[in-house]
């Protein structure tokens, strides 16, 4: 038996506590997303009400006393695969990527960039910055990885706090088949694995299915064009992720550009080793 655990605008969240799960339900604007349903709905939360009973079946989903989910006829969303190699992956200017996703951010969008005078917030983005920059040297060094990205999770405020967005950002690019840095992804799920309870459960799942290269449907739209390389550069795909949540894409995107930054080692055209 599970029950509905959150409910949003757009979206709500049901808990299967037998298995520690999430699956979420989205309004029909939102885009595809690994656990995730979509409803012909434009809003939930006059709908859906926290504490209410689910219960899942072949043919559906049923939701408290007076809600019927059907899904026999529903299309299963796949999330795309991409194979490229270290060779193509070589090809790809990281660096113009990482200038053009970084000139879509600002000091409003995310902690990362903070400055404010709001002095929780202040010391949230110095937290972030020493954590991140400890994190980007264990990446260059190819030590301490797991401890570095432990230190990261959890950090921030909200259902996914701000270090754990910026994680799944970097993993998006780092774990692409073929990406020289792939290699440390088993760091990464070791570092989940010890330090996923400093987080929350949605967060936890995020980041987990993250780390296999499983993502929502807009974040795979800009990880195909960064890596075939596409023109003219699309900033919708990059606007289209900005969208997610108050800060959670920005903070995804701020975590993509350093992972553009650091694919220097895959020979990438025309990257500087010290942007990042």
């Amino acid at each position: 038996m599970a029950r509905v655990e959150q409910v949003f605008s757009r979206a709500v969240n049901l808990l299967i506590p037998e298995q520690q799960q999430l699956l979420t339900l989205l309004s029909e604007d939102c885009d595809n997303a690994p656990n995730s349903c979509r409803l012909a709905l434009t809003h939930c939360e006059d709908l859906f009400h926290s504490g209410e009973w689910v219960s899942f079946s072949e043919s559906g989903i049923a939701v408290g006393n007076d809600k019927w989910i059907e899904t026999s006829g529903c299309l299963r969303w796949r999330i795309p695969r991409w194979t490229p190699d270290t060779v193509s992956l070589a090809t790809v200017y990281w660096q113009r990527w990482e200038g053009v996703i970084r000139q879509q951010l600002t000091s409003d969008d995310t902690l990362f960039l903070y400055q404010g005078d709001n002095p929780f917030y202040q010391e949230i983005t110095r937290q972030l910055l020493n954590r991140r920059q400890r994190l980007l040297t264990a990446l260059h060094t190819g030590e301490n990885i797991s401890t570095a990205v432990s230190y990261l999770i959890g950090l921030g405020i909200g259902l996914t706090p701000s270090s754990d967005d910026y994680l799944v950002g970097l993993s998006t690019i780092l774990f692409i088949p073929g990406h020289p840095l792939r290699k440390y992804r088993e760091d990464f799920l070791a570092a989940l694995q010890c330090a996923g309870n400093n987080t929350t459960l949605l967060s936890k799942i995020t980041l987990e299915e993250a780390f296999h290269q499983r993502f929502r449907e807009s974040v795979g739209r800009l990880v195909k064009h960064i890596i075939t390389e596409q023109h003219p550069v699309s900033t919708q795909y990059i606007i289209d992720i900005k969208n997610i949540g108050s800060s959670s894409g920005c903070d995804m995107l701020y975590g993509m550009a350093d992972a553009c930054a650091l694919s220097y080692r895959s020979g990438g055209n025309y990257v500087d080793q010290d942007s990042c």
